[in-house]
């Protein structure tokens, strides 16, 4: 007899897209997954690494059991132990700690999935810690920094169903985020201007009518100088910027320092080109940008680049308007909860809020952890004794061997994962993460919709969903909390409130459901409600930076400092821009290198070269290379790739045969945001020569 095959509607959990899948499952088995035809959005295809979720699931690397360590730390020598002696292990680690050094001194760490993140802010709010952290400390909170300080809400993406003109900057959307792609190409269709800021020839760029190739970190030279020409020549809008604009004056005289012919000798484009993007850009409204998450703030001085960069949108009026950048509150929904209702506890000082205290002003609701390996070796600013980990990954930071040697001097610490990654062979105990096809979760989506990401297989092992481990530690500890004490069936319930919606309403519809409470989309808001800026107004001049002009050297304008200048890297030695990152379409930072089918594509760590560059150190294409920074070296093999520009190489992180991010100083660091320079370090490359 045949046994009956069913599919089970999930997101793809493997990078932040988050896109439907049909999963084929027969006798509680993951057979085979195809990307979903009839979600919105959703054409039935999938990206390589949607396509490899088996190898995902069923990886040789899963943690299926709780286990406490019994070797060296680092070993990986653990023994399987019962949950409940594990939710034991942790309630008597972390209350003694907690009793003997203070709150304080536990560190809650939510690295990826983004899902569970709440939940754990919640858990170490109940132990009364301020000190929750997520991986988001050298990911997307730079951007959102760079946003709050000039219109003081949340960022607002673009309206590119209804723009004439499209920047995209520094977003290669068919490598991050592949279901967008299909709007994309509609842009071209319907006759839209598209403008693409990037250092690198992309299937994005391609397709845009003007391609600005800068030289990686110069972006905010470039925003600057198309400021000066819009100014100069008239383009701006006169009643948005004098109503609604505080410090236009100052930002008028600071732009006419990168008129086009100096940002070019910057930047290393064209100054006529600039003029030209500019002008489309000005003259062709409504025009929206595209923001990427964290390409253009990886750099020592990316929040000011990217604030110069957001300036445009209001110094031409798209701001809050169809087809623009709107500020629609859209519909209430478990997003609500996710981006920040619920407040990080700040009576007691977090660690990274004297040295970053702007991320706490605007604020990130987590503290700032880019340091962590400082905080924990150097006690500062008090004792870290314990890290409560999720997904927390050494490969996150800079010089990850130093992150790794800090985990191995806590009194007590366990990481919650997917995979026994070297960061779990540091802990004293590690739990069994769910996959995404192994847990229900609430999806919010487009128009208002909300979706249940429903469990395909049972949990492999022992393993269970990260916000079910969160409730037990929660349990052992005696600790309280509204949403997570009742269970995870109630918190579902509990972050769906806002949309009239229950989770048994969900799982009676598979294909969706739109929520009971939607508020209108509006436009023009601050017409009567201004912005949540010190001034009431866009800001130009943020007020909050320059509270910290004298102690951290802040500026309120978003001044250009180029980073070839501020590093004090001697740039004799090390002559190349490193730049690690660029997305590829089969990885997804660390997590996709064990999945067999990904990491054949390439059986080396590559390192991209410019034919130019290869010529003048005399490599040739699959020769072995060795890439040195002042902060470590690498070795690779050589790719030619005449996409970027001669002076940059090109490194994918996360690789453990070879780890760009060994390259990177930890204190190369934005002193703003506190994100490491991941896409402007520098290096030098030499051919190695097999030994006779």
């Amino acid at each position: 007899m045949t046994k009956k095959t069913e599919i089970k509607k999930v997101r793809c959990n493997i990078c932040s897209a988050g896109c439907p899948i049909d999963a084929y499952v027969q006798d509680g088995k993951l057979l085979s997954v195809e990307g979903s035809r009839d979600w919105p959005g959703q054409h039935g295809g999938l990206c390589s690494k949607g396509a490899a979720s088996r190898q995902y699931v069923y990886n040789k690397d899963r943690i299926l059991y709780p286990m406490k360590r019994v070797g060296e730390r680092g070993s990986g020598e653990f023994e399987r132990i019962s949950w409940e002696e594990a939710y034991a292990m942790i309630a008597n680690n972390l209350l003694r700690i907690r009793e003997k050094y203070g709150s304080q001194s536990t560190v809650f760490y939510a690295g990826y999935p983004k899902w569970y993140r709440p939940a754990l802010l919640r858990l170490a709010n109940a132990y009364g810690s301020p000190n929750y952290c997520t991986e988001s400390s050298t990911c997307f909170q730079s951007a959102a920094m760079a946003w709050r300080s000039i219109y003081g809400n949340n960022i607002c993406f673009p309206d590119m169903m209804h723009a004439k003109t499209v920047l995209v900057w520094s977003n290669n959307l068919y490598y991050s985020n592949i279901s967008m792609a299909p709007m994309y190409q509609s842009l071209k269709e319907r006759g839209v201007n598209i403008i693409s800021v990037d250092p690198r020839e992309t299937v994005t760029s391609q397709a845009a009518d003007l391609h600005l190739k800068l030289i990686p970190g110069t972006d905010g030279a470039l925003a600057l100088s198309m400021g000066q020409v819009i100014i100069e020549e008239n383009l701006y809008d006169h009643e948005f910027v004098e109503k609604y604009v505080y410090g236009f004056e100052e930002y008028r005289a600071y732009v006419q320092q990168f008129k086009p012919e100096k940002a070019a000798e910057i930047t290393g484009l064209d100054a006529d080109l600039i003029r030209q993007a500019a002008r489309i850009y000005a003259k062709n409204s409504p025009a929206a940008v595209m923001f990427s998450a964290s390409p253009v703030v990886h750099h020592i001085n990316g929040m000011q680049n990217y604030r110069a960069v957001m300036c445009l949108i209001a110094l031409t009026g798209n701001y809050d308007i169809p087809g623009g950048n709107p500020s629609r509150p859209g519909p209430a929904s478990p997003c609500n909860e996710y981006m920040g209702n619920v407040k990080r506890l700040n009576a007691i000082e977090a660690i990274g809020e004297k040295e970053f205290p702007a991320w706490f002003d605007l604020p990130c609701e987590e503290a700032q952890c880019s340091r962590l390996a400082d905080n924990i070796l150097e006690a500062q600013p008090y004792p870290i004794k314990a890290v409560v980990g999720f997904g927390l990954n050494c490969r996150m930071w800079p010089e990850p061997e130093h992150l790794q040697k800090a985990l191995g001097t806590l009194d007590f610490y366990v990481n919650t994962d997917l995979f026994l990654s070297d960061s779990s062979k540091m802990a004293d105990l590690v739990l069994p993460a769910a996959s995404t096809f192994e847990r229900d979760v609430v999806v919010n989506g487009r128009g208002g919709m909300f979706f249940l990401s429903e469990q395909a297989i049972p949990p492999l092992g022992d393993a269970k969903n990260d916000v079910e481990i969160m409730i037990g530690m929660l349990n052992a500890m005696h600790l309280t909390d509204e949403a997570l004490g009742q269970g995870y069936e109630h918190y579902m319930d509990y972050i769906l409130q806002p949309s009239g919606l229950t989770i048994q309403e969900l799982r009676e519809h598979p294909e969706g459901v739109k929520g009971k409470v939607i508020i209108p989309p509006e436009f023009k808001t601050y017409e009567k409600n201004g912005f949540a800026t010190p001034s009431g107004k866009v800001e130009f001049v943020s007020q909050m930076l320059e509270r910290y002009g004298d102690s951290h050297g802040y500026s309120g304008l978003p001044e250009y400092r180029d980073y070839r200048q501020m590093s004090g890297v001697d740039q004799i030695e090390y002559p190349y821009i490193l730049n690690t990152g660029s997305r590829k379409p089969q990885f997804f930072h660390s997590r996709t290198y064990r999945m067999p089918w990904l990491a054949n594509l390439e059986q080396a760590p590559l390192v991209e070269l410019h034919p130019e560059d290869a010529a003048a150190l005399g490599v040739e294409e699959g020769e072995q290379v060795k890439v040195t920074s002042p902060a470590g070296s690498m070795c690779g093999t050589a790719v030619l790739c005449s996409n970027g520009r001669p002076g940059v190489i090109h490194i994918y992180h996360g690789n453990p045969k070879g780890e760009a991010n060994d390259l990177i100083s930890k204190d190369y660091l934005d002193p703003i945001s506190g994100f490491p320079g991941y896409k402007s370090y520098f290096c030098k490359v030499e051919k190695v020569v097999a030994e006779a």
